[in-house]
């Protein structure tokens, strides 16, 4: 059959039942999006065709499965949009199952419901089995001899519901719905059932109904039962059906479609009727004169005439809207009946020339092209889609390489790795490649004081002198952070000191067996530390203590830059304007501190530019 191109906007698909045209417009449509161009409106250029640049059009909702299944056969993704059948989807079908379970989880035809939707997936066969108990099956399984009678699968199904269903129960009453229904499709690994071409309008469907279950409880109170018989009463408003298309192929009625546009439309089933046979016989209240009529069919009355002409006049109008929604392609489908296009009461045909059905009709037998002059004398050429394109298959693009997978969760980009500074400063000393830092001779002072802890400040990760516990070194910079904060500190007792220490250990340094020799020991320590004359100067200044920073470096192990973060333990802001970094060691002197103290010097001129900055080393040992 003929293929529609650049200079054919016009094509044909015809088929001898719903389910072949179907068939042909589904493999229209992955041909059209396996190398099809569209003009694109925003960027006024060609491109290559995407799903949602195609919409199919109904006269009416009844025949829409067999397209959306034509095209989930060939993993089109397919969009039932706007009031075609958004509570019929099945992920929505299987959530209303599932609150009406809840609700009333002793109704056996809530039961069954639940056991054949996909959150359980039972068989027919193990229904039938187990009709007249399905509720009780729910919770206890029934006799043994009842479950032997079912198929393995259906034994080990109902067996995992089981396992859960009375935790989702006892939680009916606790749980907010819209949590217990998100905890139900967790346990499910409904996210499984999903996989397929729908997998992206699924999860949209199932945010659409959660927001508004949501919805309703935010309201107040709101139970299971209200909430299912809420859902319910909304499953007839097609308003609430309302739900957009994600990179997918629109199907939808004409009156949907309009103020809408498309690149290329699909307007099927033209000769389908709307509406069901009328009744044989029709009483009216007021037969316009104020009298009652009653009316054997076929009607003849001048209301019957008016009535048919307005209908008439409304069938021509959706005509023209559907007509009007393609901007690049239009394809004319209808279901042929003895090799003919017979228009149903009602139909988009019944209203169309009739020179276009016969047309139409003759363009079954010819080879790619059929011709219809209209009325103005010009003439039209269809390309005719023969049933070869029945078997064309969609073939989805690559993604991009640079382009991540939006459905999965996200995650920061990953950045230069984060190190502390006393490690960063332990590999420039073992490498030999510490930064030169000019001391002054009292640059690095050692005060006499016995038993000193051992040597960092908050937060970091020295090696331990041997023998001192790393929590005492801790505990010494809390209580140095204080005493500059805290006058007559250098007078306080030993015991209250003692205190002091012990008051600032947290939850886990406190649930050692030995907290309390640590903090008496780390207040021995501070409490002779402060009485020195270095530290009462440094204490009784300007002084920031525990100033965090961080630096952007280049590390030659890493190959690249990394951000050094670390804790200076005091900035001593001088009256001259000038700040000292002043590193408070507790344990012995290792080579690595004075790369440390050039870190911290690097950090401090980075926040007090123009200042000038100098440190010391300050050993309590």
């Amino acid at each position: 059959g003929g293929r529609p191109g650049p200079d054919l906007p016009l094509g044909l698909v015809l088929g001898d039942s719903p389910e072949a045209c179907a068939d042909r417009v589904a493999g229209e449509v992955a041909r059209l999006l396996d190398g099809g161009r569209v003009r694109d409106r925003d960027a006024g250029r060609v491109r290559r065709a995407v799903p949602s640049d195609v919409a199919i059009l109904f006269r009416s909702r009844e025949t829409h499965r067999e397209f959306q299944a034509a095209l989930e056969a060939r993993r089109i993704p397919a969009c039932v949009y706007k009031g075609l059948g958004f509570f019929d989807a099945d992920e929505i079908k299987d959530c209303r199952a599932l609150l009406r379970f809840l609700a009333d989880p002793a109704s056996e035809l809530r039961a069954a419901a639940l056991l054949r939707s996909r959150l359980v997936g039972l068989s027919d066969h193990a229904l039938a089995e187990l009709s007249g108990g399905l509720a009780e099956a729910v919770r206890s399984g029934g006799p043994d001899s009842l479950l032997s009678r079912l198929d393995p699968l259906d034994r080990d199904l109902l067996a995992r519901l089981r396992a859960v269903a009375p935790r989702w129960l006892a939680a009916a009453d606790r749980l907010p719905p819209a949590e217990l229904v998100d905890r139900v499709l967790a346990d499910c690994a409904y996210a499984f059932e999903l996989q397929g071409p729908r997998l992206v309008q699924a999860r949209e469907n199932l945010k659409k109904l959660r927001g508004l279950v949501r919805r309703v409880q935010n309201r107040g109170f709101a139970t299971l039962a209200r909430i299912a018989d809420h859902v319910d009463r909304l499953s007839g408003d097609v308003s609430n059906a309302v739900v957009e298309a994600f990179e997918a192929v629109n199907l939808m009625t004409v009156h949907a479609a309009k103020g809408l546009e498309f690149p290329v439309v699909f307007l099927v089933e033209l000769a389908r009727g709307a509406g069901g046979p009328p009744p044989p016989i029709r009483v009216v209240a007021d037969g316009g004169d104020g009298e009652p009529s009653v009316s054997v069919a076929p009607f003849r009355s001048a209301a019957d005439l008016d009535r048919r002409s307005r209908e008439l006049e409304e069938t021509k109008r959706l005509l023209y809207v559907a007509a009007t929604r393609a901007r690049d392609r239009l394809y004319l489908s209808a279901t042929l009946a003895d090799g003919a296009v017979k228009p149903g009461p009602g139909s988009l045909a019944a209203v169309a020339p009739p020179a276009l059905l016969a047309a139409l009709a003759a363009g079954v037998g010819t080879e790619g092209r059929t011709n219809w002059t209209g009325p103005s004398g010009r003439a039209h050429v269809f390309a005719v889609v023969g049933p070869e394109t029945a078997r064309v298959r969609f073939r989805p693009p690559p993604p991009p390489a640079a382009e991540p997978d939006r459905f999965e969760p996200w995650r920061p980009a990953a950045g230069p790795p984060r190190v502390a500074a006393t490690a960063f400063a332990t590999g420039e000393a073992e490498a030999g490649e510490a930064e030169s830092v000019s001391l002054s001779s009292s640059a690095t002072r050692r005060l006499p004081l016995a038993d000193g802890g051992s040597g960092t400040g908050e937060a970091r990760e020295a090696r331990p002198t041997p023998g001192v516990d790393p929590v005492v070194g801790r505990l010494v910079h809390r209580l140095l952070r204080d005493a500059g904060e805290a006058a007559g500190f250098a007078d306080a007792d030993g015991s209250a000191l003692r205190e002091r220490a012990a008051g600032l250990l947290t939850g886990e340094e406190r649930a050692r067996a030995d907290w309390r020799g640590l903090a008496d020991e780390a207040a021995d320590i501070c409490g002779r530390a402060v009485r020195h004359p270095d530290v009462t100067a440094l204490l009784a200044g300007d002084c920031l203590f525990e100033v965090p920073f961080t630096l952007r470096r280049r590390d030659p192990a890493a190959g690249g830059p990394v951000f050094v973060r670390g804790v200076i333990d005091c900035l001593h802001r001088r009256p001259d304007g000038r700040v000292t970094v002043v590193e408070i060691k507790t344990g012995a002197p290792r080579p690595e501190h004075e790369s440390q103290l050039a870190l911290y010097l690097e950090a401090a001129r980075a926040l007090f530019p123009g200042c000038g900055a100098d440190g010391r080393l300050l050993y309590l040992a």
